[in-house]
């Protein structure tokens, strides 16, 4: 039986088939025309709506039977083709995606979800875009959801859920949320929840003790922000911690760069590049006798000493960026949508090497995802719009304009080629680390939050800093 898993997609296709290409595609259920022909590209799943069980798809004269196929419904693609719609099947053994013309009939067997009502809980940059989003897949479902924008996702849902009220079915998190949302018993297990193959990194960052809590739906990456005023020539290809140096130096710049190098989220990719293990992926056990960790704080000493680089809090930091002040900066890519709005002359590169030939800093991922929770009262409708927010098409269009990149790859090749900044942000992601759910990592980071502050003081010299990890971490 021919494996049913995700198609490439290759364009955004919103037309129908015009009459010379062929005549329309009926869409019939259980036996029973629907009354509606296919309109869009769209996916099965939002064709036939969100189903509990599905077993047999007829397509094109093709018969095909899989008791899962419910679960695969969100991946299977039907765009238009020359002669009229076509369903996009890829071959077991990865060969190229098959295209069955559907001709006149498409027909789904199945079981539709009972469940008609839905909360979900959403935050951070997007969230008109994003509530837009779930209620047009909810108006196409038929269903009701309520989407609120929640701004603590992680102790709002605990504080309910403890005062014994109504959680939500379907929440927004970031990976490092996992452990607590997990010990507090908030969130069901997902490991039978079927997503993008081509999503293993952002999988990663929600696996928790060989779990899966989380559909991963987007990741910021950290980027090196310059201002097109001051840094005339874009950085090449390859760049190295001296090149940017150089480049700020000779920018005239009255703060050359500045980021947040007391925070451990910035450190840890410097001390990646120098050769460290911040955390091994999925813990946050670091690896303290590696020399990387020592050669990281020198360089950041040094930088500090030569007036390169002057440590700065977020927001001073874009204040200086904004004003022009600065000719460098480390942010995440969820800064480009506001500097474009305010009209900000800047560019984005990758984390730069340590030297020339050695690999560049190592971003990192923070990803944020969708979870079930464990108390919801539509935990079926949940896993279905989960599986519906990981499409690569629904992804591509919510993160395009966002400057946030897709957890599911196949999405990339569907992000507007011009995009002067996609580029950027897919070499960080290559090169990137993602925060991962191991609450340990949460433990390594608020310890070096307050370590890096006493060394960068000279209250502590750098051996005094990784003696004092260890001690505080009990490594």
């Amino acid at each position: 039986m021919r494996a049913l898993a995700l198609a490439f997609l290759v364009l955004f296709t919103r037309v129908a088939p015009s009459s010379a290409q062929g005549s329309a595609t009926e869409l019939f259920y259980n036996g029973k025309a629907l009354g509606k022909a296919i309109s869009q590209a769209s996916s099965l799943g939002e064709l036939f709506g969100p189903q509990l069980e599905a077993w047999r798809l007829e397509a094109g004269g093709r018969v095909i039977l899989d008791e899962n196929l419910a679960e695969r419904l969100y991946e299977l693609q039907v765009q238009s083709g020359r002669n009229g719609w076509e369903l996009l099947l890829e071959a077991a053994d990865g060969k190229p995606a098959e295209r069955v013309p559907l001709g006149s009939r498409l027909a789904l067997y199945g079981e539709a979800c009972s469940e008609r009502d839905l909360e979900v809980w959403i935050s951070w940059e997007g969230i008109p875009e994003l509530k837009a989003e779930i209620q047009a897949w909810a108006k196409a479902a038929g269903i009701q959801v309520k989407v609120l924008d929640v701004p603590s996702v992680k102790s709002k849902l605990i504080a309910v859920q403890r005062g014994g009220g109504k959680v939500p079915d379907l929440v927004m998190i970031q990976s490092d949320y996992v452990s607590d949302l997990r010990d507090a018993g908030s969130l069901q297990e997902l490991d039978g929840l079927r997503l993008p193959a081509r999503a293993a990194k952002g999988k990663d960052a929600y696996t928790l003790d060989g779990r899966l809590y989380g559909a991963p739906f987007y990741c910021d990456a950290q980027l090196v922000f310059y201002s097109t005023k001051l840094i005339k020539v874009p950085p090449k290809e390859g760049w190295t911690l001296a090149d940017m140096e150089r480049l700020a130096m000779d920018s005239g710049a009255s703060v050359p760069a500045a980021w947040n190098a007391y925070s451990s989220y910035w450190f840890l990719p410097f001390a990646a590049g120098f050769g460290a293990a911040p955390f091994a992926q999925g813990s946050g056990s670091a690896d303290f006798d590696s020399p990387g960790w020592l050669r990281a704080l020198a360089w950041m000493k040094g930088a500090s000493q030569r007036k390169f680089l002057v440590p700065m809090e977020r927001d001073a930091m874009m204040a200086y960026f904004s004003s022009g002040k600065t000719a460098f900066i480390l942010s995440g890519s969820y800064s480009i949508p506001e500097f474009t709005r305010l009209g900000l002359p800047f560019a984005v590169a990758p984390f730069p090497r340590t030297e020339a030939g050695a690999s560049p800093l190592a971003p990192m991922l923070d990803y944020k995802g969708f979870a079930v929770t464990r108390n919801s009262r539509s935990p079926m409708l949940a896993r279905r719009l989960a599986q519906y927010l990981s499409s690569p098409r629904m992804q591509a269009r919510f993160c395009a304009p966002l400057g946030k990149l897709p957890a599911n790859e196949d999405a990339w090749e569907l992000m507007p080629s011009d995009s002067p900044y996609l580029a950027a942000v897919k070499a960080s992601y290559a090169s990137g680390i993602a925060v991962p759910a191991h609450p340990a990592y949460g433990e390594l980071k608020n310890t070096l939050w307050k370590l890096l502050r006493l060394w960068f003081d000279g209250s502590l010299d750098a051996a005094e800093l990784i003696q004092s990890a260890r001690t505080i971490l009990k490594q």
